[in-house]
């Protein structure tokens, strides 16, 4: 099933994570065909969290980015073969799957090694030289490979040794056995009475006897203890089969495995750094998860993403250049996104994306549930700073007072609550405060930042300005943006108070009174979006001519 991810912007507010799970929820009502997941690409604001926990509902899974990943591309191999596995299912398995490389693993799946083509080469080409090729032999694997039946059962398991034909003299077979180590051999031999007599003198612990019939068998075996099988195949046939015996531990190699979340550019760069055709994928306790190969490189998955509260590739999550933007809900300016294909894009001027997906909703015919109510009311109340902000449209009040109705919730009682659950910012760490809900803007050749913070009451602020302010120049350098601010709003008292980085010109040119160095009374301003976004564009519009 393709997974859809339904995700706000970085440093997500209230309204872009309520949102996002909205959304994905009446999307899967409406296309169960696909997986839509609602995601974030920041840590849940002390305010956001509260809702969440309030309602008793999970949060968004946390999604750093959306880079393509090996888990996106990799096959889950069906073909693993254990250590004990013979050689001709290995090859079966590879024909039918259409695969070049096998996963081995252990009883409990954790992988072991990998079989793959060039293990195979290595393998048959052995004993082409002057050597004599040596197997690791399993007599109990040759029950499952040889076409014939087992007649007799010997004691040993397992061991490494030659094979050896019974189709010469008895001198001449004679000679061949005191050249190895006759209890570490097969013997493969016909109707050859003298052979199979001389084989269990020397004790070879498996024989296989071809062209022989049970009363002849019977006279020969007597006393013997080995392991004895015979094939319904002629000598050249059976000793093929003998050397597909061979358990897969014996041909396995050691290809180093890469984990489910890994990048699939490091995937990459490994198999080319090694020669590898393929990469085990396992997860953190070693257990097989599936098989990345090179031509699985070919696929180009990208993931598909439904961008919420947002339209700017700045203020979407890492790798989203590289996804396949399908769907935009958005309330805010159009931004810099460019999408592959054409996109169901529904904006409107209203105050909360909330709102948005309340339409949404409405639009479908679909019910809503209290909780997803409740998500959608905290969402449209934190944006529209309980619908005392500007950017607040009779759209949204009528959205409050109707999921308010549905949920069961006096929205008045329920917005101070949720404002005042967030900290004083005397307890929080300035760069919290400042990247809470900080967006980047790019316009007029240039690249800004503001964030805002919602408090109810300004009587904290002259204790932690400095901090502030040194937070926001390190956040400008770090970022190389030309001017960072942080918008302080007492949402009670309904006003404003601007901090920034030192920029002349936008000192010298806003119409905003200055406080002090780096700090500017904004009375009766609640919207980054409506309010302070168009006075900073104009300063920066007069600075660019």
């Amino acid at each position: 099933m393709k997974e859809v991810l339904v995700i706000g912007h970085k440093n997500p507010d209230t309204d872009s994570v309520c949102s996002a799970f909205a959304y994905a929820a009446l999307k899967q009502e409406l296309e169960p065909s696909h997986l839509f997941t609602a995601a974030r690409c920041g840590n849940l604001n002390k305010q956001t969290r509260f809702i969440f926990d309030k309602f008793g509902i999970t949060a968004p899974k946390f999604v750093k980015d959306v880079y393509p990943k090996v888990e996106d591309l990799m096959d889950t191999p069906g073909h693993r073969v254990t250590a004990d596995t013979p050689l001709m299912q290995v090859l079966k398995n590879s024909e039918a799957f259409k695969v070049r490389s096998t996963p081995v693993v252990d009883d409990q799946d954790h992988l072991i090694g990998m079989i793959n083509l060039l293990d195979l080469t290595h393998f048959f080409l052995q004993g082409t030289g002057e050597d004599r090729p040596e197997y690791l032999i399993r007599p109990d694997n040759l029950k499952k490979v040889l076409r014939g039946h087992c007649v007799q059962e010997g004691k040993t398991e397992q061991f490494v040794g030659t094979v050896i034909a019974g189709a010469m003299s008895l001198e001449r077979f004679n000679q061949r056995v005191n050249e190895m180590v006759a209890e570490q051999s097969v013997f493969v031999v016909g109707n050859r009475p003298d052979l199979v007599q001389e084989a269990i003198k020397r004790n070879i612990p498996v024989l296989i006897l071809t062209g022989t019939d049970s009363e002849e068998l019977a006279e020969q075996l007597n006393g013997y203890q080995g392991w004895v099988f015979v094939s319904e195949d002629d000598t050249a046939d059976t000793l093929r089969r003998v050397t597909l015996s061979v358990p897969a531990k014996a041909v396995m190699s050691q290809t180093p495995s890469v984990l489910p979340e890994n990048y699939i550019e490091e995937a990459k760069e490994l198999m080319e750094q090694g020669g590898w055709v393929s990469l085990p994928v396992v997860n953190e306790s070693g257990r097989l998860q599936g098989v990345l190969s090179k031509s699985d490189l070919a696929k180009k998955k990208s993931r598909q993403l439904i961008l919420m509260d947002h339209n700017e590739m700045v203020q979407a999550v890492d790798g989203a250049e590289g996804a396949e933007i399908i769907e935009i809900i958005d309330h805010h300016r159009l931004g810099t996104i460019r999408t592959k294909n054409p996109v169901h894009f529904f904006a409107k001027p209203v105050g909360s994306t909330c709102t948005l997906v309340y339409q949404q909703y409405k639009m479908n015919g679909h019910p809503l549930s209290r909780e997803i109510a409740s998500l959608l009311l905290c969402g449209v109340l934190t944006d529209t700073v309980i619908l005392k902000s500007p950017t607040s449209t009779p759209a949204d009040k009528q959205a409050i007072d109707e999921l308010a109705a549905i949920a069961g919730h006096d929205y008045q009682v329920l917005g101070i609550e949720l404002f005042s659950a967030t900290d004083s910012m005397k307890t929080r760490k300035s760069m919290d405060v400042i990247n809470t809900d900080f967006k980047v803007f790019q316009d007029f050749g240039i690249q800004f930042g503001i964030g805002q913070v919602e408090v109810v009451t300004l009587e904290d602020l002259p204790e932690v300005e400095a901090n502030l302010l040194k937070g926001l120049e390190a956040v400008r350098a770090e970022r190389g943006l030309t001017i960072t601010m942080l918008l302080v709003t007492d949402i009670i008292k309904e006003t404003s108070v601007l901090l920034t980085t030192d920029h002349a010109g936008f000192e010298k040119n806003t119409s905003y009174s200055k406080l002090r160095h780096q700090a500017f009374d904004l009375p009766r301003v609640l919207s980054r979006k409506k309010q302070l976004l168009p006075e900073v564009l104009r300063v920066f519009e007069e600075l660019a001519v």
